[in-house]
C-alpha cells in the first residue's frame, strides 16, 4: 500500500493453525516483533532505537482478534528523514493494511498468503 514516497507490505504466512506476518517498508529490517494470542497480553519486543514496536503489537493485536488465531509480527520500516506526519501515515497504513486482509478473509481456513 502506498501513500506519496511511504510504501508498506503485510505478508503473511500460515504457521500450523497460527499465522505469521511481516511488515516491511522503505529499508525494510528487523526492528520490532510482537506475539498476540486469544486471552493473553500481547508481546512486544522493540530494538533499541527502533520505533516500529507500537505497530508490530497493533498488527498483531488486531489479527488475532479478527483471526481468533495466534499471530506473530516482524516489523522493519526506515524511511530517511521521516516526519512526524509521515510517521502517523505509516501508522494509518499499517492499519489500512490490516483491515484489508481481514476484510478478504471470508474464513480461517483459506490460505492467507
Amino acid at each position: 500500500m502506498k501513500e506519496g514516497r511511504l510504501d508498506l507490505t503485510l505478508r503473511l504466512c500460515p504457521q500450523g493453525r497460527d499465522l505469521h506476518a511481516i511488515l516491511t517498508g522503505g529499508d525494510g529490517h528487523a526492528g520490532a516483533t510482537a506475539l498476540a494470542a486469544p486471552g493473553e497480553a500481547t508481546l512486544v519486543s522493540e530494538r533499541p532505537g527502533h520505533r516500529e514496536g507500537a505497530l508490530a503489537g497493533l498488527v498483531a493485536g488486531r489479527l488475532c482478534a479478527g483471526l481468533g488465531c495466534a499471530v506473530s509480527v516482524s516489523c522493519g520500516i526506515h524511511f530517511e528523514a521521516i516526519t512526524r506526519q509521515e510517521i502517523a501515515a505509516v501508522e494509518k497504513l499499517g492499519a489500512r493494511l490490516v483491515e484489508e486482509c481481514l476484510s478478504s478473509r471470508h474464513t480461517r481456513s483459506e490460505n492467507p498468503c
